[in-house]
């Protein structure tokens, strides 16, 4: 051992690191230009780190006030495609997501449009793969058939229009300016009730019942029941008399609300 040591000192000495100059002989052997490069050095280093930590903590912050559900809803009002509908829906949960699928059926800009239809479609299918009961729960109140005392076939209408035409249910007008029509084949056992329509509706007692085409029109067979719990009806969207498109809506009750689980849709024009 001590032959190491002996070994160690003499590397020190010939390096000439055997007498370091005391600190009381720094001191003395400073001028005041070299004090004033030490106090210039010691001044960047505490600005250094009180900016870096300043930063991470504001940084830290606006992270964390991003991330809550209220500031992520007001940038998506703004635009919809800020966030995947993967990540609005797991970031926002699904009573935010209803709010925001309130909110962008309301607006009516051409440009919104372009981008909302998208995320809605994709939004609504995300909500409606889950069975969990709040998922479940938002899209009955999106879908305005939260009533379990209505009944069943009114409910899947006016989801089945909602989910097409969005809470407005509005269909623009035709070229000559003339409404859009709802027109309802009624099965003889079924009871009439209001669908919110921003329009004309028309019940038609049955498919031979025909009436002519003036502007565009929302044709919506008879409900057709599967199972208590499973029923699809059928749409025909035209928007004029030549350009429209056929739609085959499958819903499952879940909870006692309907949900969509699937579509078929065949565009003719």
């Amino acid at each position: 051992m001590s032959e190491n040591e002996n070994q160690f000192e003499e590397l020190l000495r010939r390096l000439g690191l055997d007498s370091l100059p005391t600190y009381q002989q720094i001191f003395e052997s400073m001028d005041p230009l070299s004090w004033t490069l030490v106090l210039l050095l010691s001044g960047a280093v505490l600005l250094g780190v009180f900016f870096t930590l300043n930063t991470r903590y504001r940084f830290h912050a606006f992270q964390e006030a991003e991330a809550t559900p209220e500031i992520l809803l007001a940038r998506l009002k703004q635009d919809p495609t800020y966030l995947t509908p993967a990540s609005i829906v797991n970031r926002l949960g699904a009573d935010t997501t209803l709010l925001l699928l309130e909110h962008g059926d309301q607006i009516t800009a051409p440009q919104w449009r372009s981008m909302w239809n998208r995320v809605r479609e994709e939004l609504l299918g995300l909500l409606s793969s889950q069975h969990a009961f709040g998922p479940i729960y938002a899209l009955a109140h999106y879908y305005q058939s939260t009533d379990t005392q209505e009944p069943d076939s009114m409910r899947i209408r006016r989801t089945a229009l909602i989910h097409k035409l969005g809470q407005r249910r509005h269909l623009e007008p035709g070229a000559d300016g003339m409404a859009a029509q709802l027109r309802l084949v009624r099965h003889p056992a079924e009871q009439l009730g209001e669908l919110g329509f921003d329009g004309p509706t028309v019940w038609l007692e049955s498919h031979e019942e025909t009436m002519p085409i003036q502007g565009p029109i929302v044709q919506m067979d008879w409900v057709r029941f599967e199972t208590v719990d499973r029923a699809s009806v059928n749409l025909l969207i035209q928007r004029t008399p030549t350009v429209g498109g056929n739609f085959s809506i499958q819903m499952e009750k879940r909870n006692e609300m309907w949900v969509v689980v699937g579509e078929q849709v065949n565009w003719a024009s």
